[in-house]
């Protein structure tokens, strides 16, 4: 009796694992969603907005929720410290963004609400960032004031770094832009 009392608490659990991480997936799935689907029905307006890209410095709005801005632009062979530090790999060279975000809203704005960032060159080819390479370059800058995991509350303007790698001969050539929940800023 005592040791099927103990597989039922082992698998009463794993139940209880097993449900919390489907959870967590049904949450991370409709955030990106979310998200995702502001960027598709933008995408037909992208091309309205490609002829009209914001340039790095403006403020605009995205989603009604939040102003943002792309700050700076740096073209790097390496970012970070002495301590932590990434190279770019072979033909390769490393982008790195500075950018802000304010909320705008009379709500907090989750994780997976706040605006996402793309590198997109004009071929419409989409790049992620390097998060290797985006936290040495936080280091460097002394830029952390980013919410990863918590929400940004209303009125509120954070920082955020993002770093991206491509290939150096293809930056070097055409343009290039940031895409933010859709909106794009050329930055090359």
């Amino acid at each position: 009796m005592k040791k099927i009392f103990k597989i039922g608490c082992l698998g009463f659990i794993i139940l209880i694992a097993l449900i919390a991480l489907i959870v967590v997936i049904a949450v991370v799935a409709s955030g990106g969603d979310d998200s995702g689907s502001g960027s598709g029905s933008s995408s037909n307006s992208s091309k309205s907005e490609e002829q009209k890209a914001h340039k790095v410095g403006d403020t605009f709005t995205v989603d009604d929720k939040a102003e943002v801005s792309v700050t700076k632009v740096e073209e790097r062979e390496q970012v970070g410290n002495q301590y932590a530090n990434k190279k770019a790999s072979e033909g390769g060279t490393l982008v790195a963004i500075q950018w802000t975000v304010k909320n705008i809203s009379d709500k907090p704005l989750g994780a997976f609400s706040t605006p996402t960032i793309n590198l997109i060159d004009e071929k419409g080819t989409k790049y992620d960032a390097d998060i290797d390479a985006t936290s040495n370059y936080a280091v460097e800058t002394n830029i952390d004031d980013s919410k990863i995991a918590s929400d940004l509350n209303p009125g509120i303007k954070v920082t955020d770094v993002d770093v991206f790698e491509v290939s150096k001969d293809s930056y070097a050539k055409g343009k290039w832009y940031i895409e933010i929940n859709g909106s794009k800023v050329q930055i090359k």
